[in-house]
């Protein structure tokens, strides 16, 4: 059986609802899986073929990934590139826009999130659509100039993609990711 990413398992336990306790009554467990992965659940660690993880002494206590409502680019741009040099696929996730995936689905992006959550990171572009460029016509020279004969720059369009640019497998070339981007409640979140 392929060993599920640990960020599915989480979203997963955090997305279900509680059948028989009361939603106050539940508790996310952090367990050891046999491999040495880590696994959450909202069940005994036992139940799922895990030990109970204990932090160690004065260790920081692990918290849940933070799902972040980014209400500019930038912002959107600098959780992404921490995620990735962290190696936290739970935080990428959390930049993830999830609205309408399938279950099935769900699988598939969080591996394809895992993988680039791995991969050493080497810059992040914003990509803009293209723009169509119409040149002036010259109708010879007249000896002065109208402000209205001065040509003005075509606003810029704002970003509908960001390429991430990382090392491939063993350091031999780069692998490009396209992140498309997407607006919703007024937040920036990526997509495949």
């Amino acid at each position: 059986m392929p060993r599920r990413p640990t960020s599915f398992l989480l979203l997963a336990a955090l997305a279900a609802p509680a059948l028989h306790a009361p939603v106050a009554d539940a508790q996310i467990r952090r367990c050891t899986a046999p491999d040495g992965g880590t696994v959450y659940t909202d069940r005994a660690c036992a139940a799922v073929g895990a030990v109970a993880s204990t932090p160690a002494r004065g260790a920081a206590q692990t918290r849940l990934p933070r799902i972040s409502c980014q209400r500019n680019l930038r912002g959107l741009t600098q959780e992404l590139q921490y995620a990735i040099q962290q190696r936290d696929t739970n935080r990428l996730a959390g930049l993830y826009h999830w609205q309408g995936i399938s279950h099935s689905g769900g699988y598939r992006i969080l591996e394809r999130l895992d993988a680039i959550a791995q991969r050493p990171l080497i810059d992040i572009t914003a990509q803009r659509p293209a723009q169509t460029v119409v040149a002036p016509e010259r109708s010879g020279f007249t000896g002065w100039v109208s402000a209205r004969d001065i040509p003005t720059a075509v606003p810029e369009r704002p970003p509908n993609a960001l390429r991430v640019d990382q090392a491939g497998d063993s350091g031999a070339g780069t692998v490009q990711t396209v992140f498309g981007l997407r607006r919703h409640l007024g937040c920036w979140w990526l997509s495949l």
